[in-house]
């Protein structure tokens, strides 16, 4: 089980590699091996929803953003973004299978 060095703080912002918007809710414990788990919900491109990932993975993937970032990313247009994600998403993994 890996700890992560610092623990953002709730309701902290991030942009994900792959530009989607999170908002860091807490951690978590994994009910069969108690590995620490980030809990963060989905702001933007696509619809909300509450996701968790392996904390030792969240250094790797997410960058801290700030408010006025994200006021900028949301006068952008939904759509677009939606498609920059989901091409982003399968560069990364088709890179990752080779």
């Amino acid at each position: 089980m890996h700890d992560i060095p610092e623990l953002p703080e709730p309701g902290q912002l991030f942009r994900h590699t792959d530009g989607g918007v999170y908002r860091f809710v807490t951690t978590a414990k994994h009910a069969e091996d108690g590995t620490q788990m980030m809990v963060y919900h989905h702001v933007w491109p696509f619809e909300p929803d509450t996701w968790v990932r392996a904390a030792d993975e969240w250094p790797t993937r997410f960058t801290p953003m700030s408010q006025s970032e994200l006021v900028e990313v949301l006068a952008g247009d939904r759509t677009d973004a939606q498609a920059a994600v989901t091409q982003a998403k399968a560069t990364r993994r088709a890179a990752r299978s080779q």
